[in-house]
């Protein structure tokens, strides 16, 4: 899964048709909830990282997400990382 952060984003689409990320989300809630920015990393690489493997539709502009073409390929990992989470 690479980065970090890349999981946080599918998994966030596992339940949800789309997903709106903010920087609290990934500083650990240290920015305040109504931020609109994302971080750096994420809208510079990983969303774009995403998008270009297929798993992710990304408007730069709104910053929504959503699951893209291939999303559907990783969903089992998903799901098996999930249920085996507290082991």
């Amino acid at each position: 899964m690479g980065h970090e952060d890349r999981p946080q984003v599918l998994f966030a689409l596992c339940d949800a048709e789309r997903w709106r990320p903010t920087v609290s989300e990934f500083d650990g809630g240290r920015t305040p909830v109504r931020e609109p920015a994302i971080p750096a990393e994420l809208y510079h690489r990983q969303l774009p990282k995403l998008a270009e493997m297929g798993l992710i539709e990304w408007d730069r502009e709104t910053h929504w997400v959503t699951r893209g073409p291939e999303y559907d390929r990783v969903r089992p990992l998903l799901a098996f990382l999930s249920d085996h989470y507290d082991e």
